[in-house]
């Protein structure tokens, strides 16, 4: 069944990172015989109205088909991902991911874009931590942002504690979605076989909206 577009709420897919540990671009590695961005790009081009990557390489990228934008302080990290997006969007939020979290939960997101808009940040919880990468994010982080990144303050953590942080815990997560399979990221080659081998439970839930290329 088709879902109703998120439209106050924008999608982001950052894919700066320099892959070092995975020994090549992981954003093309293949999986499931598409490049590992194109999963959560499919996955969030039925969930959002705004789409936004944000690259310093977008000749990588053309197949998606997306709106692009550079890293402003480059060299930083996912922090200066995040604060490049929220400078681009027309939306006053994003909902921000990593090209190499595959396996994105469309139930999950929808959850996470359904919190009040009160909060500058909103971010699931889990007993190893937050997942900064799987958040949501208001324009008003924006300042905050920039002085960590002025300052050479590059981790996402950082500004949590000087913002409205809505911590999403796992008891409000686990009715959206059957495990924790969906904040699997990869970073070396060997993280590959960390993913579910039936394609069913790689991607409950998406119907046809995984790539089928």
């Amino acid at each position: 069944m088709k879902v109703m577009p998120i439209t106050d709420t924008a999608g982001v897919i950052l894919a700066g990172g320099k892959s070092r540990r995975f020994g090549s671009n992981k954003a093309l590695a293949d999986i499931d015989g598409c490049p590992m961005i194109e999963h959560g790009a499919a996955l969030l081009n039925d969930l959002f109205t705004e789409r936004l990557l944000v690259t310093n390489t977008p000749d990588y990228y053309h197949f998606l088909n997306w709106p692009v934008t550079p890293d402003i302080f480059t060299g930083a990290g996912p922090l200066a991902g995040i604060h490049a997006a929220l400078k681009k969007i027309s939306c006053d939020r994003a909902f921000i991911t990593a090209c190499d979290m595959p396996l994105i939960n469309s139930r999950l997101i929808q959850f996470l874009c359904g919190i009040s808009e009160d909060w500058d940040i909103i971010v699931p919880w889990l007993d190893r931590g937050p997942e900064p990468l799987y958040g949501v994010y208001r324009k008003s982080c924006l300042e905050v942002i920039e002085n960590n990144l002025v300052n050479g303050r590059r981790k996402i953590r950082l500004i949590f504690d000087q913002l409205k942080i809505r911590k999403v815990s796992l008891d409000e997560i686990t009715p959206h979605i059957s495990d924790l399979t969906t904040f699997i990221n990869i970073n070396r080659l060997s993280d590959l076989a960390k993913l579910p081998k039936n394609t069913d439970d790689r991607y409950p839930n998406r119907q046809n909206e995984h790539p089928s290329c």
